[in-house]
């Protein structure tokens, strides 16, 4: 039998959801370097210049720094001054410091190495829930959804539930992200609901007709038909 999941007088098919959003998935991945690797290092640090910012102004930020400094030891040797001065086309020069602690940090407690363990990385110097739960899915292939405000909007406009800046940390809507999670494929789930946003579901003018979610969206057939 298939599952549906029902919140706020609205339900679906879990596995039609799934179906249609990787089906989307597989003809419009936005393609970035940082998603090109499995590597725990360059996903912590491509989450943390993602903070934020645009993924377009991130790539050649994030290219320059990997090249600089390709491991968490070359990273907490480098000059401060410098590290500023690449991050700071993204507005992340003041962070300079916390890229270096979390450096150190790794290296003082982990070996040099990025712990696969979310309870752990959210402790991290510069780690919140996001980035910790970007880095476990992309990196370790662990099945967590991705909470920011993005993928937050996709949920609200699913089941017509207003959200805000600080929806993300309300449990309700955390529980809805980890039920609608693809739980076999967590990688391309994440990237696709990322995407999603991005392209289509955007905070202003979403385009809803061409959303393939929309015979999942109550408000998108709300806002389409209406």
């Amino acid at each position: 039998m298939t599952a549906n999941i029902e919140a706020n007088n609205h339900s679906f098919s879990l596995e039609q959801f799934h179906s249609s959003l990787r089906t989307w998935d597989i003809y419009h991945r936005r393609i970035f370097p940082w998603r090109l690797t499995s590597n725990p290092y360059y996903l912590l640090i491509a989450e943390l210049m993602l903070r934020r910012t645009q993924a377009q102004q991130v790539i050649d930020v994030y290219n320059v720094f990997i090249g600089k400094y390709p491991d968490v030891h070359s990273l907490a040797l480098a000059p401060k001054e410098e590290i500023a001065r690449i991050l700071f086309p993204l507005g992340l020069a003041w962070r300079v410091s916390a890229f270096q602690q979390l450096a150190q940090t790794l290296i003082d407690h982990y070996k040099g190495e990025v712990p696969a363990d979310y309870d752990t990385l959210v402790t991290l110097p510069g780690v919140g829930d996001y980035v910790a739960s970007a880095v476990c899915c992309f990196a370790f292939g662990q099945a967590l959804p991705v909470v920011d405000t993005n993928t937050v909007r996709i949920v609200g406009r699913l089941f017509g539930i207003p959200t805000h800046a600080e929806s993300r940390r309300r449990k309700p809507v955390r529980s809805l992200l980890h039920m609608l999670l693809d739980q076999e494929h967590p990688e391309a789930y994440n990237y696709a609901m990322l995407d999603l946003a991005a392209l289509i579901c955007t905070s202003t003018n979403p385009r809803c007709s061409e959303c393939p979610l929309l015979p999942y969206c109550k408000t998108g057939q709300e806002y389409t038909y209406v």
